[in-house]
């Protein structure tokens, strides 16, 4: 077996008490039956809260006022001090760690939405990279598994990986690039042309590919406008399940933003916003430099995933909207009220967004079908 990790992965520490955001709060927290046979055996005074604070019908932790029943005043897990780490549910042993399986392959990442593995991520000072080794554990096989299809996307991956760390273009380039290059994959895999997408590939490792003029994968937004363009895809945002009441009302206030802001006033605002990060924020290159990790975050976590519903471009068209929509709260709340845009005001958007998102796979799925609706509509009315 295949392990993979980004070389920041094994940095992570959970900061306990200190964490921001607790991930001991704003979710449930599903327990595994091998946890939950433990805690029915739990006896004493221990036991009788224990079985207070579990809902054993749908195998989760209740919550008061929004926070887990075992979560103390100090924001310190009580199951933890009374019956230590081997106490906790795999859930809670496992986050942030995120591990995407494929035949032979485990990629482990870190999750957007905790605090600190966010921090880890847009802090980092060199190029993403990532280690990789063999293991003994026995090979794995998945029947029905489409292998070609895999290898091709880890290769189209690595190409991502090198159009967004081209430093002589601009973050917004990069984001050009990156969708024409994928929406290439995306019409080779629909045709079932696996030499032209390996040519393709291999054009794009070679450097070959010209900057796209067309806007066939781009996320098109035809003769609409960035402002306009982004209240559609707010009544998408607003649609999606959601985990935290709080991201109802920064929705709210977005959509406000919005509508009171002409075409004209919103690009002018965006201009003062981006002059803002380069005079009183990190500088321009620093602040590209986070979104490009933040594009690679969502790149390297789900791109390979499409092996699975072959919706690779979309994989990608989430990894620039969801950059595009970080910056865009953050903006908003800027704007608004006078909030920072800093990297720490950065980091703190992005680990709000990614736990709407991250963590459920109705959101994910909705937004994989809003993306392949949207530009295929367009281009089979382009044809």
């Amino acid at each position: 077996m295949r392990y993979i990790r980004p070389v920041y992965y094994d940095d992570f520490r959970c900061v306990a008490g200190k964490c921001p955001a607790s991930c001991c709060e704003g979710w449930q927290i599903v327990i595994d039956e091998e946890s939950l046979q433990k805690y029915r055996n739990y006896s004493g005074e221990f036991g009788v809260r224990m079985k207070r604070s579990v809902s054993w019908d749908d195998g989760t932790f209740r919550q008061h006022e929004g926070r887990c029943a075992m979560l103390n005043k100090e924001g310190l897990c009580d199951l933890y001090i009374e019956k230590g780490e081997d106490a906790l549910c795999h859930t809670c042993t496992q986050y942030p760690r995120h591990v995407e399986e494929f035949e032979n392959v485990r990629e482990f990442s870190l999750s957007l939405s905790c605090p600190e593995a966010a921090r880890i991520m847009l802090e980092a000072a060199d190029d993403l990279s990532f280690v990789a080794e063999d293991t003994d554990e026995e090979e794995t096989f998945e029947e029905g598994f489409d292998f070609l299809l895999y290898t091709k996307l880890v290769d189209a991956r690595e190409v991502l990986y090198a159009l967004l760390g081209k430093r002589e273009v601009t973050f917004e380039q990069k984001e050009r690039f990156c969708l024409a290059f994928a929406g290439g994959i995306q019409d080779f895999l629909e045709e079932g042309d696996f030499s032209g997408m390996e040519e393709w590939i291999q054009a794009g490792m070679e450097g070959e590919q010209t900057p796209p003029s067309g806007e066939r994968w781009l996320l098109h937004r035809g003769a609409l406008t960035r402002r306009t363009m982004l209240l559609e895809e707010l009544e998408i945002l607003k649609g999606l399940e959601r985990l935290d009441p709080c991201w109802e009302e920064l929705l709210g206030e977005e959509q406000t933003f919005l509508l009171m802001a002409g075409d004209e006033e919103y690009e002018k605002i965006r201009a003062s916003f981006r002059e803002s990060q380069i005079s009183c924020g990190p500088g321009k290159e620093e602040w590209d430099r986070s979104l490009e990790r933040l594009a690679l975050f969502f790149i390297y976590t789900y791109f390979c995933g499409a092996v699975y519903d072959d919706a690779v471009h979309a994989k990608v068209c989430l990894a620039f909207f969801s950059v595009e929509w970080i910056q865009e709260l953050l903006m908003m709340e800027w704007y608004v009220h006078g909030a920072s845009a800093d990297m720490a005001a950065l980091i703190q958007m992005s680990y709000r967004y990614a736990r709407e998102i991250e963590h459920s796979d109705a959101n994910l799925n909705a937004l994989d079908d809003y993306f392949w609706n949207r530009t295929h509509t367009y281009n089979l009315s382009e044809r």
